[in-house]
């Protein structure tokens, strides 16, 4: 049957001289393959660019249920970008954005809440003149949210360390290798309250690292995003 849906792009790949398979988180279905034939093909009536990593679209699909495999009937643009494909720095982020989602994102299943929280991640991303320095922080700890292992609790005199494996704030440190020390719990806890405070380039990246650390942690096979390598290197210069 054909139905109408919004979608986030993950990834295209190339499947022939002129088709290719996207990975696409959908409104409607939760992540889905989609072939479309002749998009390669200088007679296409659509543009290749529609399916880059990270683009916002507005479809019409046929779907069938247990299908590893749709296909995609129409598509446009639901949000053209006005800044993040040629801002290097957004560009870098958004692309760091995306491969944690398809790190962390495997099931079909509908989820409306999660996927509207990365469309307007995205949105916010191409429109918001400044990037704050902890958007990915913030990013990573929201989208825990979704995923169901949002940090418990705060820093306290009662609780000063974080335990990574239980993702909860607790009194001891019990010799727990899982555990983070308190200076980082205590960084952690701000940023997980959103309490305004300014964050130098070395916390930032001590809070990334830790964050991708708790991933890693919850999420089977997770692994380490090879995209920020190049986003530390942005924001190095």
């Amino acid at each position: 049957m054909l139905y109408k849906t919004r979608g986030i792009v993950f990834k295209t790949i190339k499947f022939s001289e002129t088709s290719v398979v996207s990975k696409i988180y959908t409104e409607r279905f939760g992540l889905q393959s989609y072939i479309v034939n002749g998009i390669r093909s200088p007679k296409s009536k659509f543009k290749a660019s529609l399916l880059q990593s990270l683009s916002l679209l507005d479809m019409e699909v046929y779907y069938r249920e247990n299908r590893n495999l749709n296909r995609l009937k129409e598509f446009q643009f639901s949000h053209i970008f006005a800044v993040l494909p040629f801002d290097l720095l957004k560009s870098s982020i958004g692309l760091f954005m995306i491969e944690v989602l398809q790190k962390s994102i495997h099931e079909e299943e509908k989820n409306t809440s999660l996927f509207y929280f990365i469309y307007e991640k995205i949105k916010s991303l191409d429109q918001n003149t400044r990037i704050p320095s902890n958007f990915l922080i913030q990013f990573l700890i929201e989208l825990s949210i979704y995923l169901g292992f949002f940090p418990n609790g705060k820093f306290s005199k009662e609780t000063p360390y974080f335990d990574l494996s239980e993702g909860t704030f607790v009194t001891s440190h019990q010799n727990n290798v899982a555990l983070l020390d308190s200076s980082v719990t205590k960084m952690l806890s701000a940023q997980i309250l959103k309490t305004p405070v300014v964050i130098s380039s070395v916390q930032r990246k001590i809070l990334l690292d830790t964050l991708l650390q708790y991933y890693q942690i919850h999420i089977p096979n997770f692994s380490r995003p090879k995209s920020l390598q190049i986003l530390e290197e942005v924001f190095r210069n």
